[in-house]
């Protein structure tokens, strides 16, 4: 799978492994106590993918990496960057440049080049406070702790797109996605929680990420400015839309969620651990559902 073959129909996202969820407070518990450890979390990621999903999105924890590293073949993963409650608790408790050291730490013999080939590229930037230039140095220290991954795009947190977004940052979007498409060679996407806003900005810019993963569902949960609006901007949008929130916080089922989405011209759909039962039978049916 790469960029070239087109944006991905299905994602299993692991968002929720963050204690990232609006689905209700036990069955977030529940989904956390069940892949606690990195063995049980290992075969479910691998039953997704024999299930149909085309990648796993998941961010840098120990969980992960201890899954990733239990596998004999590694998987297609999409990573979600940054890990932002690990990143925000690390900045808090040993400073931003603490933060970068321990990723460094983590990281293989490589990381120290890379990072400073990509420090180099953009230390203009950096100097000048660019938000555009630190993020891809970001993302250098938050790949490089994921371990060994068969890595096939990277997707900007919603945290941070979100930010951009607000203050109208159009060349931070163009240069995100051009460095991640030529440093990594996958899939370059953004994660938003303002998926009508994002789309109309993108489409005003001519800015054309590889896809953006945005909430979509029956109850119009986080779909802004309005769910109409945001039916409407996926319509006309050229940049492929992956939908998340499908059950909207757990107030519809997977399938009532999933049908919603590709009614309103989505392109693909992102399910949590969250919103899966049974994930084997749901993620195959999900599949079969989008005829692809």
């Amino acid at each position: 799978m790469s960029a070239a073959n087109g944006a991905p129909r299905l994602l299993l996202s692991g968002e929720s492994l963050l204690g990232v969820s609006r689905a209700s407070r036990d069955r977030t518990l529940e989904v956390a106590a069940r892949y606690h450890e990195p063995e049980s979390l290992a075969v479910t990621l691998s039953k997704a993918l024999g299930a149909g999903a085309d990648a796993v999105l998941l961010s840098p924890t120990a969980q992960v990496r201890g899954a990733l590293a239990e596998l004999k073949q590694a998987l297609p993963v999409i990573a979600l960057l940054p890990n932002v409650p690990e990143y925000v608790r690390d900045s808090s408790d040993v400073g931003l440049v603490g933060a970068a050291l321990k990723r460094v730490k983590r990281a293989g013999p490589g990381t120290l080049m890379r990072l400073g080939l990509t420090g180099m590229s953009h230390a203009a930037g950096v100097l000048k406070g660019d938000f555009a230039a630190m993020v891809p140095i970001l993302l250098e220290l938050e790949v490089a702790s994921m371990g060994r991954v068969n890595l096939k795009g990277v997707v900007l947190a919603a945290p941070i797109t979100d930010l951009a977004l607000a203050g109208r940052h159009r060349q931070f979007f163009a240069h995100v996605t051009r460095f991640v498409q030529r440093r990594f060679g996958g899939f370059a996407g953004f994660e938003t929680h303002n998926l009508g806003h994002l789309l109309r900005a993108l489409r005003e810019w001519d800015v054309h990420p590889d896809f953006v993963i945005g909430p979509v569902n029956p109850r119009g949960l986080l779909m802004k400015p309005s769910p109409a609006e945001v039916v409407a901007e996926i319509k006309l949008s050229r940049v492929p839309v992956l939908a998340k929130e499908l059950r909207a916080g757990g107030s519809v089922t997977l399938a009532e969620g999933a049908a919603f989405a590709r009614a309103s011209g989505v392109h693909g759909l992102v399910p949590d651990f969250v919103d899966l039962e049974d994930l084997g039978p749901e993620l195959r049916a999900l599949r079969e559902a989008a005829g692809a």
